[in-house]
């Protein structure tokens, strides 16, 4: 007898949102670069929404952020995909509700974030590298040390 293996498409979705904000990430870092200026990634934690900025918060397409198309005015995370918390270790803080932001610098630097999302039944990690730079994600809700 063979027991078909029945997929979680929650599972799915969450691998899905995790990658796109990776992506995301990787593109805002090089456009902060290549323009030579600040970019934000801004997170609604409420509203399970982020889109990017530039550094003033001004949401214009002629300064720089045209080339971001869609990113520019905003992804929303589709259910049952929802954000947890983003935290900023350097900052010591975390934040579960409202709006924050992440700087992408045009040294190619990024503020060191931890963001979690989840579904009912399972959770992503995903942390800001400080060695690398880059968003790297972890499957489960994990804690993410920095050694200093």
């Amino acid at each position: 007898m063979i027991i078909p293996r029945l997929r979680d498409p929650g599972q799915a979705e969450l691998k899905a949102q995790a990658r796109r904000l990776v992506m995301t990430f990787r593109l805002v870092r090089s456009e902060a670069v290549l323009h030579g200026e600040p970019f934000r990634l801004n997170f609604d934690l409420d509203a399970g929404r982020y889109w990017i900025t530039s550094a003033d918060g001004g949401e214009g397409l002629d300064d720089g952020l045209g080339t971001l198309g869609t990113l520019a005015r905003g992804t929303r995370l589709d259910d049952p995909v929802q954000f947890v918390d983003v935290s900023f270790p350097d900052l010591g803080g975390s934040v579960n509700q409202g709006q924050v932001y992440t700087m992408f610098y045009p040294d190619g630097s990024i503020d060191i974030t931890v963001i979690r999302l989840a579904t009912y039944a399972s959770a992503y990690t995903l942390y800001v590298d400080p060695m690398k730079m880059k968003l790297v994600p972890l499957e489960g809700n994990r804690e993410i040390s920095f050694a200093q």
